[in-house]
């Protein structure tokens, strides 16, 4: 959380809590202390492998940080904390974060952003991506320090916002997150804090009204409680009821075939989607969707209840953020797989403005959407006899040395010479088989060689390239996409 809001709000000084002089009971003598303790070990036993943590330099986060670091040092990767650059106490609050570390002897990451977020939403996107990053150069998984309150603020936030079902599980929700204390109250948290003489920032924006959450933590939800006793675990209950819903919806989704064929793309069978109501289309795709990392709003679901009967073969709609969804079919009558792929990036890939000619030594490392590698003559010798080099492996392929090279995007009407179909087939026939989706073709590399198609990356290798690794006159590369 930053200083300094979207509207300009003035930065206001963090308050610094130093552990007291006075000794005070040990902290693993209180019964927090087990609480805590519990908490975390019974949460660690349910994930594997290590853990990054998410710190802020607040009482929580920090209470987490020394937490691991006694209890389960073995799980702890690294420590991440994310500097907002918008103002003093992001800049402190980092800069504790870091010193704490370092006595603890943790490894620290650290990182300011170059650009100051305008909204508590860009805040919050910038902060998870740096947090992924990090968790993802360690193969580990996030933890965060977020509490009962915390979940509390959040279900009721969702609630005012008119979330549905899967939107209400809130932090329960089934993630990669690891949040070891989402049971513990911040009251148990602080009592712990204040045994264990923690050092901690509190962030100045926690205490104004300004932003929603503030408002609800000290105005709208103690007013509710006053009101209505046990309000706070009534909307515990909804999150709890909501997160199990979702875990029931998640293992039926996983018992469609779903296929994730690559990062950000996923393929379903068309069958379960056309075979349900409307309300269960809506709740499907929310949950395919967000298997690629994709968070649906009532719009684009409601377009999608409709494509999924409406939506012709090979047709696609866009939902947010430029995600998309096709429906799987060939524009040449060929039988194809029925059903929906989902991407989260655009269906399109870069498409290079011109076509590029020279010699086969030359080619260019990148091109469209597309990098090109050359390969040593003794990496192609080696897998002579694999099938990394074989006609079926098209993401290799062999020039000659001597006759010049055109690369450009693949054109309606192109066709290639094949030891499959010697007179030559409609590249198209290749990219079905391939399972190219025809909105791809249009920014699919095509190399040529004397005129003739040598070479359409992933798909097919023509007769006329050379399929000998061990010839001296031949120049290997290695194609491959550069992203989804």
């Amino acid at each position: 959380m930053s200083s300094v809001s979207s509207s300009g709000m003035s930065a206001l000084p963090p308050s610094v809590h130093n552990p007291p002089d006075e000794s005070v009971v040990p902290a693993d003598e209180i019964p927090t202390a087990t609480l805590l303790r519990a908490s975390l070990e019974v949460a660690l036993s349910k994930v594997a492998g290590p853990l990054v943590l998410a710190v802020s330099g607040g009482r929580d986060s920090m209470s987490l940080l020394h937490a691991v670091a006694r209890w389960a040092p073995d799980r702890l990767a690294a420590v991440a904390t994310y500097d907002h650059a918008t103002g003093g106490y992001a800049t402190e609050a980092a800069a504790l974060v870091a010193a704490e570390g370092r006595k603890l002897g943790l490894t620290v990451v650290r990182e300011r952003a170059r650009t100051v977020g305008r909204s508590e939403a860009a805040w919050r996107s910038a902060r998870w991506a740096f947090l992924h990053r990090v968790a993802r150069a360690y193969s580990a998984r996030v933890a965060t320090a977020h509490t009962r309150d915390d979940q509390v603020e959040t279900v009721v936030m969702r609630l005012l916002r008119g979330s549905g079902a899967r939107g209400l599980a809130a932090l329960a929700a089934p993630s990669a997150v690891v949040r070891p204390w989402l049971g513990v109250s911040r009251g148990e948290v602080a009592l712990w804090a204040a045994a264990e003489r923690l050092t901690f920032l509190d962030d100045p924006t926690n205490a104004t009204l300004h932003f929603l959450r503030g408002r609800l933590r000290h105005d709208l939800l103690p007013l509710l409680e006053s009101a209505h006793a046990g309000f706070a675990d009534e909307m515990l209950s909804i999150g709890e009821r909501a997160s199990r819903w979702r875990q029931d919806v998640e293992l039926f989704v996983t018992s469609l075939g779903v296929q994730q064929l690559r990062s950000g793309v996923l393929r379903v069978p068309a069958a379960p989607l056309e075979q349900t109501s409307d309300a269960g289309r809506a709740v499907l795709w929310a949950a395919l969707f967000a298997r690629v990392g994709v968070a649906l709003d009532a719009r684009g679901t409601q377009a999608l209840v409709r494509f999924t009967i409406g939506g012709r073969r090979g047709a696609h709609l866009s939902v947010a953020g430029g995600a998309v969804a096709m429906r799987l079919g060939l524009d040449d009558g060929s039988e194809g797989v029925d059903g929906f792929e989902l991407r989260r990036g655009p269906l399109v890939r870069r498409i290079a403005t011109s076509t590029w000619s020279g010699g086969a030594m030359m080619m260019p490392a990148r091109w469209g959407g597309w990098r090109f590698r050359r390969v040593a003559h003794a990496a192609a010798a080696r897998h002579e006899s694999e099938a990394v080099c074989s006609m079926a492996d098209a993401t290799w392929c062999a020039l000659s040395a001597d006759g010049a090279v055109t690369l450009r995007c693949w054109q309606p009407g192109d066709r290639v010479k094949t030891h499959n179909a010697r007179a030559g087939r409609r590249v198209t026939r290749y990219f079905a088989e391939a399972s190219v989706p025809a909105l791809d073709r249009p920014a699919w590399p095509v190399v040529l060689q004397a005129g003739e198609i040598v070479w359409v990356p992933e798909v097919c290798r023509g007769v006329a390239a050379p399929n000998r690794p061990g010839r001296p006159d031949l120049i290997w590369y290695r194609c491959e996409r550069e992203h989804d």
